[in-house]
């Protein structure tokens, strides 16, 4: 692998002299995402282990702020479902959830201090889940993604990984300036746990009945809400919508270099290849109905509540888990806020996922930090002090 010994030097020295509301904070960058003189390999041995020629705008932003760089973190296969090496740190023998695998696990066994994910499914709040940390993916279009290789650009977003809120909330501050905003004293929260299709694992629907009496003993006013039936096309909608976008991004690539693809990602952009402009059309038509609806729903509460997860990590290597419960949120461009809750008696976290208003990101934060004193989930023992 060629490495530009210059060019890192260079940045360790902006490190080194860098001040900001980051100084000194440890970054690990999914390798999707561009760093100066680093290959940009998204875990396929195929891509030409070429230097990137300048950092991701999000890398110099983290960097300007006093953020330096301690890693790469590996992804799943250009950011899909095919698993790289990384384990779950809670067990070896259970999945980090995917395809931000390296930067949840980096985080939640103290390696970083701040990962850098990215999401165009669940890709960020699922590990966060299953890692047991905390999984911030702001509205659609917040973060810049220039420098960060595309899977599906109408719906990829930048998101990061931190043990708990209030790093999030400095960071977001950092990024946007931003300041913090004041929640009211008691938050008027809807509870998700039907989206359509299977439903959540009976441990985490368990979880959410938990954290609904722990948040309405703490004085916040919670009530189910049913979603309108026409979400249930929305599963649907988005892979072809995202396995459109694959075959466009991909289609050199592909070209040359099919047999080397694997087999999960192959099939995809098939099937890419296969949609057509009409359906695109009915899908934009169904995502801005939808957005509308999520957002008359959010008039009336200040959040939404879901599972983030099916449940805990699967015991398995070979997937990195189902992220139904995510796809909704991220088809309509909603920020949401995947908040560690509770282990299992197998030692394995549960996290919850936080959905707010499109824009209003540092309001989810702020609700986010409140709700997350009511889990106390950073209270308990931590990953290192349980291994």
């Amino acid at each position: 692998m060629e490495w530009d010994e210059a060019a890192a030097q260079q940045r360790a020295q902006k490190s080194l002299t860098q001040g900001g509301e980051l100084e000194s904070w440890s970054l690990a960058v999914k390798d999707i995402i561009d760093i100066a003189g680093v290959p940009t390999r998204c875990n396929a041995d195929f891509i030409p282990a070429n230097p990137a020629p300048k950092d991701a705008a999000i890398v110099t932003s983290l960097m300007d702020q006093g953020a330096f760089i301690a890693a790469k973190a590996v992804t799943t296969i250009f950011a899909y479902f095919d698993p790289g090496p990384t384990r779950n740190p809670w067990n070896l023998q259970h999945t980090p959830g995917g395809s931000s695998s390296g930067s949840a696990a980096a985080v939640a066994c103290g390696m970083v201090r701040l990962a850098l994910g990215s999401q165009t499914v669940a890709s960020v709040n699922r590990p966060a889940s299953y890692c047991g940390v905390v999984g911030f993916k702001p509205t659609y279009g917040r973060l810049p993604t220039e420098g960060v290789f595309p899977f599906s650009p109408t719906v990829d977003t930048l998101g990061t990984f931190t043990r708990n809120v209030a790093d999030v909330q400095t960071v977001w501050k950092a990024l946007t300036t931003e300041s913090a905003f004041r929640q009211p004293s008691q938050l008027n929260i809807a509870v998700v746990t039907d989206q359509g299709g299977e439903p959540p694992e009976p441990a985490m629907l368990n979880e959410i009945q938990t954290v609904t009496t722990q948040l309405k003993a703490a004085g916040h006013q919670l009530t189910p809400l049913t979603l309108d039936p026409v979400f249930q096309q929305a599963h649907k909608n988005h892979r072809d919508l995202i396995s459109y976008e694959a075959a466009q991004v991909h289609a050199d690539l592909f070209a040359r270099h099919k047999s080397d693809y694997t087999s999960k990602l192959r099939e995809l952009i098939q099937h890419g290849q296969s949609v057509r402009p009409a359906q695109l059309e009915r899908i934009l038509a169904h995502r801005m109905k939808s957005m509308e609806i999520l957002a008359g729903y959010l008039e009336n509460h200040d959040l939404l509540l879901s599972p983030s997860a099916p449940g805990p990590a699967p015991a398995t290597l070979k997937a990195t888990g189902n992220p139904r419960m995510s796809l909704l949120w991220t088809y309509t461009g909603f920020p949401t806020l995947t908040l560690p809750a509770s282990l299992t008696e197998a030692r394995l976290p549960l996290g919850i996922q936080l959905v707010g208003r499109r824009g209003a990101d540092r309001e989810l934060l702020a609700a986010g930090a409140m709700v997350e004193e009511v889990l106390g989930f950073n209270k308990q023992p931590s990953l290192s002090a349980s291994q």
